[in-house]
C-alpha cells in the first residue's frame, strides 16, 4: 500500500506541473467595462434624463483608478478612444462631450500608469486591454474624427511605443488543425499586456490589413484566419457557441452586467452563465463589495484568475467566483 504522506507528495507534484503548464487561454478572471469611466457631469446627467432617462440610467457607473482596478485583481480592462489628428494624440472618454470624465484623458496617460504599475508588479498575470475607436456621429453633439488607415496606424504606433516588449502579439499565436489556437504559457506571459481591438464592420476589416504585423488582436469569427479572440456579450443566449469556442482555445470575453441592468436588480443570472461559460474574460461595472444601488450584486473571483472550468486540465483545480 502507497503510504499516505507519498500519495499527498504525489498530487502536489502533478499539481504544481500542471499548474506551470497552464497556458493563458486555461484561465478566468473579471475586468472593468470601460475601465477609465468617471461619473457623469452632474448638468449632463440631468439634460440627458429629461430627455431619455433610460439612457442616462444605463450611463451611471464609475471606476477606480486603473492602478487601483489592478491591485484589486481585475485583469481585463477597456479604453475607448477619440483621434486628435492635429496632435496625433487619443482622448479617452465614453460619448463626446457629456461623458468624458476619466481617469486619464489620453491614450498615453492610460498607458503610462498601466506600464508604472506593470513595472512595480512584474509577474503579473497578462493584462488583456480592449479598445474601442470611437467615431459614431450623434445629433447634437460634436462630430468626431473618422477612424482610417492612418488613425489605426498611429494608434499602432503609440501602443508600440509604450508598451514595447511587453505584448503578447498576434503573431505569438499558433494555430494547430482547423483554426485551433495556441497560446503562450501562462508563466511566460506574466508582465505583459493583450489588445484587442473591439469593433466590427468597416473599421475592423481595415485594422486586418498586415494583422500578423499589428499589435492588436481583432475580434473576427472563429474561421477567419485571423481569428483567436472573439467578443461575446451574450453569455445566456450564447453560452453553448462560448464553451465550444473556449474549449478548442479561443479567448472569449462576454458581460456579466450591461446598462445597470442586472445590478439595480441584483439579478446574478447573467453573471453565473458568464462564469459558467467558461468565457476567459468576464467583464463587469461592480467587482467592489457594495454598489450604489444597495444590494450584493457583485462580479469578483477571489485571486486574480482561476482556473478555467472549460478549458483548464481537471488536476488545475477549483477556485472561487461570485
Amino acid at each position: 500500500m502507497i503510504p499516505h504522506w507519498l500519495g499527498l507528495a504525489v498530487c502536489l507534484v502533478a499539481l504544481t506541473t500542471a499548474q506551470a503548464e497552464l497556458r493563458i487561454n486555461q484561465v478566468q478572471f473579471v475586468g472593468s467595462h470601460n475601465s477609465y469611466k468617471l461619473a457623469m457631469s452632474e448638468p449632463y446627467r440631468t439634460l440627458l434624463s429629461w430627455s431619455d432617462e433610460n439612457s442616462a440610467k444605463a450611463l451611471e457607473y464609475s471606476h477606480l483608478p486603473l492602478a487601483q482596478q489592478l491591485d484589486l485583481g481585475l485583469r481585463k480592462l477597456e479604453l475607448d478612444v477619440f483621434y486628435r489628428p492635429q496632435t496625433g494624440e487619443f482622448t479617452v472618454g465614453h460619448i463626446q462631450l457629456i461623458d468624458m470624465n476619466s481617469h486619464c484623458e489620453t491614450l498615453r496617460l492610460c498607458l503610462d500608469q498601466l506600464v508604472r504599475w506593470s513595472r512595480l508588479h512584474p509577474d503579473h498575470e497578462p493584462i488583456w486591454i480592449s479598445f474601442n475607436a470611437k467615431d459614431q456621429i450623434i445629433d447634437w453633439l460634436p462630430k468626431p474624427t473618422p477612424f482610417d488607415a492612418a488613425a489605426f496606424h498611429t494608434l499602432d504606433r503609440v501602443l508600440e511605443a509604450a508598451l514595447e516588449g511587453m505584448l503578447i502579439r498576434p503573431a505569438d499565436v499558433k494555430v494547430a488543425g482547423q483554426r485551433q489556437p495556441i497560446w503562450p504559457l501562462l508563466d511566460d506571459a506574466r508582465g505583459k499586456f493583450l489588445l484587442v481591438l473591439d469593433e466590427t464592420g468597416w473599421k475592423r476589416d481595415l485594422y486586418l490589413t498586415d494583422w500578423r504585423k499589428r499589435p492588436m488582436f481583432a475580434a473576427v469569427d472563429a474561421d477567419h484566419p485571423a481569428a483567436a479572440v472573439l467578443i461575446i456579450n451574450d453569455p445566456v443566449a450564447e453560452q453553448a457557441r462560448i464553451r465550444d469556442l473556449v474549449s478548442v482555445g479561443f479567448l472569449v470575453r462576454t458581460r456579466a452586467d450591461a446598462n445597470t441592468v442586472e445590478a439595480r436588480a441584483n439579478d446574478i443570472r447573467r453573471r453565473d452563465a458568464a462564469f459558467a461559460s467558461g468565457a476567459q474574460a468576464i467583464s463587469t461595472d461592480y467587482y467592489l463589495p457594495s454598489n450604489p444601488f444597495g444590494n450584493d450584486y457583485r462580479v469578483w473571483i477571489e485571486e486574480a484568475v482561476r482556473c478555467n472550468p472549460i478549458s483548464a486540465p481537471v488536476i488545475c483545480g477549483p477556485a472561487a467566483a461570485q
